[in-house]
């Protein structure tokens, strides 16, 4: 394999016909190809992806024909052709009260190229059945979003494009400016959540396990060895709604959901001691030694503060650690200085900074100059929230943003997303070419009253708020 750091122009016939082999270079390299030779490539492989999937999705033939366009003809073109987040929660919500997996399958099958006709569903009871089935049966992994408003969004991942997601988990552990690291089979992972989760973390944990560490879970230190549950999310939202309709009761819940909430109930108060044995286990197993931690700044500040009620001095683990930060603060207000706070107490130089939804295969890394830098494999644009319309292709515009993930094959990877963004076509101030994001991202929920988005970053409170609202309804 050759090295993007070896390389001095993009082989743009090459990546245009396989664009996910750009997931194999160096990180800090592959954002560095001249932005014209990007572009270049960029228009032929989204071209080829449309001609490959145009046929088989009919939420994408719907789209293409709404557009009047039968073949990708520009960076414009392509731009017309981002799903909504609706579309991937487009199904019934009577087909997971009345439990009919069957017709949620074949309703699933109309966004995945993946042959779904194996998946065994006649003996299913909840959502969280139905999520291992699919990937039991047809090798197809769902990443769910939240379910605030009662209706989760289900993405699905093929086996192809699982494969992907290794690389992309690969991908995202080296820091823009350093080497890749190595080593990673003997570094611990610690996982402030859930063991199972049907989301991008949860798909990055499970390439680890399977491809890194190679089946050994003894390297992960879980803070809940239990399941991040589709069916407490998706209970807990449509019971928060029924109760601001005046409609709650537990009358309304299938038979097999009403039986869990007692097990739902008991897994919520055991939390509080779970978290403090967690949080003992590995300070005292991990400290001073090389760890893997991925977060959003709410979850290492957590870390921060049960170290510091514990009297751990800063530098708690070793200074090579690798410590990625995603998703913000999660609305939550810090003391100045939090960053460089926790930065001293985890007792590592820099945090590798990054942004990303898990809709796409890869997040984007923080450059210098506080910049998040797009790689050549994700396909972007800023978008007019009124009309709709792409922006030019050069200097700074501040919009909606989409995006065509170019390394996924067995769904449409084109993804409108609820996400604000300013972002500028011309040479960053660290001196790299391309599109570059400025650290001042914001959900436009935040103006229009909230949307339900994928997401992992927000999952485990969302869990948590779930489990909490179910066992107020209980008392």
């Amino acid at each position: 394999m050759v090295e993007a750091d070896l390389l001095e122009t993009l082989d743009i016939e090459r990546y245009a016909a396989r664009p996910e082999e750009l997931l194999d270079l160096d990180r800090t390299a592959a954002i560095e190809f001249a932005a014209d030779d990007v572009e270049k490539m960029q228009l032929l492989a989204v071209r080829a992806r449309f001609a490959m999937l145009s046929d088989k999705l009919p939420a994408l033939a719907n789209l293409a024909k709404e557009h009047g366009i039968s073949e990708i003809e520009s960076l414009t073109d392509a731009a017309k052709l981002l799903f909504k987040h609706s579309v991937y929660k487009s199904y019934p919500i009577s087909l997971v009260e009345k439990g009919q997996f069957d017709r949620l399958t074949q309703w699933l099958g109309k966004l995945t190229t993946v042959d779904l006709s194996a998946v065994k569903t006649s003996d299913l009871n909840s959502i969280d059945d139905w999520l291992d089935a699919l990937l039991r049966d047809a090798n197809v992994r769902i990443i769910h979003s939240t379910g605030t408003s009662g209706k989760l969004s289900f993405l699905p991942i093929g086996p192809e494009d699982i494969r992907v997601q290794t690389k992309s988990a690969m991908v995202v552990m080296q820091e823009l400016g350093q080497p890749k690291p190595e080593g990673l089979e003997d570094i611990p992972m610690i996982v402030v959540g859930h063991r199972v989760m049907y989301n991008g973390y949860g798909a990055k944990l499970e390439a680890f396990v399977k491809d890194v560490y190679h089946g050994d879970e003894s390297m992960l230190y879980v803070m809940d060895p239990g399941r991040l549950s589709a069916d407490v999310l998706s209970l807990g939202g449509r019971l928060a709604a029924a109760e601001g309709r005046g409609a709650l009761g537990r009358s309304e819940l299938a038979p097999s959901l009403a039986a869990r909430l007692d097990d739902f109930i008991a897994e919520q108060r055991a939390a509080p001691e779970r978290r403090a044995k967690f949080f003992d286990r590995v300070f005292d197993t991990l400290k001073g030694r090389r760890v893997m931690l991925s977060g959003n700044w709410a979850m290492l500040y957590e870390i921060m503060e049960a170290g510091r009620q514990r009297a751990l001095s800063d530098g708690v683990f070793a200074p090579d650690s690798l410590i990625q930060c995603a998703g913000g603060t999660k609305g939550r207000v810090f003391p100045e200085g939090y960053r460089e706070d926790i930065k001293d107490f985890l007792g590592v130089p820099t945090i590798n900074e990054a942004y990303g939804m898990s809709e796409i295969t890869s997040l984007m890394g923080m450059c210098e100059a506080r910049h998040y830098h797009v790689p050549p494999w994700l396909l972007v644009f800023v978008l007019d929230p009124e009309t709709g319309q792409p922006s030019p292709r050069e200097g700074t515009h501040t919009g909606r943003f989409g995006v065509i993930d170019l390394g996924v094959k067995q769904r449409w990877p084109g993804v409108l997303s609820g996400d604000e963004v300013t972002m500028s076509f011309d040479t960053c101030a660290c001196g790299r070419p391309g599109p570059h994001i400025a650290d001042t991202v914001r959900r436009f929920s935040e103006r229009e009253g909230g949307d339900d988005k994928i997401t992992c970053a927000g999952a485990p409170e969302a869990h948590d708020n779930a489990l909490a609202f179910l066992a107020d309804l209980a008392r």
